[in-house]
């Protein structure tokens, strides 16, 4: 009998489905109202770099999202009081993206269950096996970005 074919994109959107589910349960983003897992990783990303202004173009090239999602995740995150925008003195158009102190305050927690979570997801990994495996979906991403330049 043949083997079955092996799709490398239904593999990695069912992985990506069962992280977000993961991400979903993390019990201090269950407890802030309509939190998400990406505002977790936003939080995470905003407090590690809290001594440098931080601005949306940031935020989705992190992320990898584009404009419009990038403004509905930071407009939803306004709303519910995690962050604010701020004039930077230097250029009237960009505004700094500022965690709140309730989003501080969540934030700890967060991190120690996104820091449980990373060590559930590679658990059985060795640092080898790390490195190839971010290696190797770097290569996807690029592979499909070198597409989306090429189609757009």
């Amino acid at each position: 009998m043949e083997r079955e074919k092996r799709h490398i994109g239904l593999a990695v959107n069912k992985t990506s489905k069962l992280i977000h589910r993961y991400m979903g349960r993390i019990a201090a983003i269950k407890y802030a109202d309509e939190m998400t897992g990406t505002h977790a990783w936003i939080l995470n990303y905003l407090y590690s770099h809290k001594d440098e202004a931080i601005f949306q173009r940031d935020i989705e090239k992190k992320l990898g999202i584009r404009r419009s999602s990038a403004t509905g995740l930071l407009q939803m995150m306004e709303r519910n009081g995690l962050i604010y925008r701020e004039p930077v003195p230097y250029d009237a158009r960009l505004k700094r993206i500022v965690m709140t102190e309730a989003a501080i305050s969540l934030r700890d927690s967060i991190e120690k269950e996104i820091d449980a979570f990373e060590r559930q997801i590679s658990r059985g990994f060795s640092q080898e096996e790390l490195d190839q495996l971010f290696y190797l979906l770097e290569k996807v991403r690029n592979n499909l970005n070198e597409e989306n330049e090429v189609t757009v």
